[in-house]
């Protein structure tokens, strides 16, 4: 565990005309596992007074592989992100067959206090930080806007203090409930490689529909109808608990698409995701604790 006033080390940035970037700044040491790290983008220029907003991007991976250095998605949509005027984090997590539920959540809650903890030094804004992911990783922006401030998700890995809450989530593609997906067929090398959710994930405790609530951060889904590994019911049925409990989602259905989007279907979405959160990143979540 870092102090919360640990002092801020960054690798050497990297610039150009459009953009400041930090490759594998330190979130947390783990003993026994790899370090948990980010790379950071923050638009080039003086942003306003308040600083940039930030988003966390979460790579997928079923969670048995990626990184968050490449992303079949992430890459372009943090390229857009940053021409829009957002800083992107993009943070690594430890995966399925490192170590068992709730690590993940542990791993990119620490991320955002990271983000927070450190943003006055860096141009970003505290107050404005939101989570996007797809699949595995908008699994987890999901369970970041649901769990804000709930202790038994929030773990204690790297910097403690700054709120892990976020602002506004966009998740493409998520799981949802984990009572709705089958193991994968008997022989399938999916079973090898921890492709399999069931082997990482403890049930319903881990389904985000289950921790929707009214204070849930607001949440926009994108889901391709024709998606057979995670259904678009998972996106449905998040966005019925969501309004339920009287929160903010809503869902853009993809028709046609599967798992993945083309290119004109990802224009789309991200076009969407960034008007979302220009129009929910006006609170400041999180500003209770200070940024020191």
């Amino acid at each position: 565990m870092l102090t919360s006033r640990a002092p801020l080390t960054l690798p050497r940035a990297e610039r150009t005309a459009t953009r400041v970037s930090y490759r594998d700044a330190l979130v947390a040491p783990l003993a026994g596992y790899r370090p948990l790290l980010l790379d950071l983008v923050v638009p080039a220029g003086s942003p306003a007074a308040a600083g940039h907003p930030v988003v966390v991007y979460l790579y997928g991976g079923a969670p048995a592989a990626g990184s968050h250095k490449h992303s079949l998605l992430g890459d372009r949509v943090a390229d857009r992100l940053v021409a829009a005027g957002f800083a992107v984090a993009r943070a690594q997590y430890r995966h399925g067959r490192e170590a068992a539920f709730p690590a993940q959540v542990h791993d990119v809650k620490a991320a955002v206090r990271w983000v927070r903890h450190h943003a006055g030094d860096l141009g970003l804004d505290a107050g404005r930080v939101a989570a996007w992911g797809h699949s595995a990783g908008g699994y987890l922006a999901a369970m970041l806007a649901v769990t804000a401030d709930d202790d038994g998700f929030e773990g204690d890995l790297g910097i403690t203090g700054p709120s892990s809450r976020v602002g506004a989530a966009v998740a493409w593609s998520p799981p949802t409930d984990f009572t709705r997906i089958p193991p994968p067929p008997a022989g399938s090398p999916l079973h090898s490689t921890g492709h399999d959710p069931h082997d990482w994930l403890p049930g319903p405790t881990a389904s985000p529909l289950l921790h929707a609530s009214a204070t849930a951060a607001p949440l926009l889904l994108a889901h391709g109808t024709d998606d057979a590994g995670i259904p678009i019911a998972h996106s449905e049925a998040l966005v019925a608990a969501y309004w339920r409990a009287g929160a903010d989602a809503d869902l853009i259905r993809l028709d046609g698409a599967g798992h993945f989007y083309g290119e004109r279907k990802l224009r789309h979405v991200t076009d969407a995701g960034i008007a979302f959160l220009r129009n929910h990143l006006t609170a400041t979540p999180g500003r209770a604790t200070p940024n020191r």
